[in-house]
């Protein structure tokens, strides 16, 4: 039996036929997705959250699978309300590697110029409790599954962020300006994308500068980078007024501290690695019971965190110390044990 190729004409013209087919839908696609994910995504989200939102533009690009949101707006609790989110600029970069995976592979995401507003309308109220209740899961539904979530995340940037907090009882209002984000990955997939992003934390909080500094190594040569973050001395006492009032406790007084290190790793050949390591402390602490009567004190906690990889779920902590700890506990307390 003799079997014969195919005229190399006859494979050139298939060959035209295919790349024409796959040039056609690419041009439907980049024609058709934008009104219709604009139109879809202003629905269903504006019913999900029960608030109005807008997008300015939609862009996509098949080819490369590049989608950018502008001017995207979610309306306040009431129409007198400023706009609760906002920001000017998301650009999204999917890797054609999401399709065999089966979980979202991004190379890159880009959000400029976002503003979150948040209102303290009365002690445990907020201007965003009823997003809150939406958002929850329903008392009837099925517990979350154990396994960790399957994604990788490469290339975060956030820039000029703005995060409102309007204090009305206190008349005050908190901003963290400035605020610049940039993480290499945050992945629980293999996935060997290409690294640009240096980790970088910096704001201004009330006027004040916060930068996280150089403690890269640059990742086209070792790797690796490390993102620092410390403070002492943060009183905890300043804060208990936001706490929601539906809390068993009532938060009377504390101070805490950290020097953490959030670090990247690519090894060759293995899973990338996010890794929180440092210690954390919290000494002084004070709680209450609802009715105000005492519960627990202590007069210092020193967490360390040896080797912390929240992404894989794996917790492992070095030195644990604890010292003046008094707890007490009303017969109404000891009756709910």
């Amino acid at each position: 039996m003799r079997f014969t190729l195919p005229a190399r004409s006859v494979v050139l013209r298939r060959a035209a036929i295919a790349l024409g087919a796959l040039l056609v839908l690419w041009v439907l696609a980049w024609l058709a997705v934008p009104p219709i994910l604009k139109s879809q995504a202003q629905q269903r989200l504006g019913e999900l959250l029960g608030r109005t939102v807008s997008i300015g533009e939609v862009d996509f690009r098949p080819w490369s699978l590049e989608l950018t949101l502008r001017d995207v707006a979610v309306s306040g609790a009431t129409a007198a309300d400023e706009p609760q989110l906002r920001w000017a600029r998301a650009y999204v970069n999917a890797d054609a590697g999401s399709i065999w995976r089966m979980a979202p592979v991004i190379g890159a995401l880009e959000i400029d110029g976002l503003q979150l507003r948040v209102a303290h309308l009365a002690p445990g109220r907020y201007d965003i409790d009823d997003l809150i209740a939406r958002l929850a899961p329903a008392p009837d539904a099925p517990p979350s599954a154990s396994e960790p979530v399957r994604f990788a995340l490469y290339n975060l940037k956030l820039s000029d962020a703005t995060l409102t907090f309007d204090d009305r009882p206190a008349q005050r209002v908190h901003r963290v300006e400035s605020l610049q984000l940039a993480l290499p990955f945050l992945s629980s997939l293999p996935s060997y994308l290409e690294v640009t992003v240096e980790p970088r934390l910096s704001f201004r909080l009330d006027g004040a500068s916060f930068d996280s500094g150089a403690q890269a190594v640059p990742f086209a040569e070792r790797q690796r980078g490390e993102l620092r973050l410390a403070f002492a001395g943060l009183d905890l006492a300043r804060y208990a007024p936001y706490l929601p009032a539906s809390l068993p406790v009532r938060l009377g007084r504390g101070v805490l501290g950290a020097d953490l290190g959030l670090n990247f790793e690519l090894p060759d050949g293995a899973e990338p690695i996010v890794r929180l390591t440092g210690s954390a402390t919290l000494d002084t602490l004070s709680l209450a019971e609802a009715g105000g009567a005492p519960l627990l004190d202590w007069t210092a906690l020193r967490v360390g965190l040896r080797d912390v990889q929240p992404l894989r779920r794996r917790v492992s902590l070095g030195e644990v110390r604890l010292e003046g700890a008094q707890l007490q506990l009303s017969r109404d307390a000891q009756g709910q044990l």
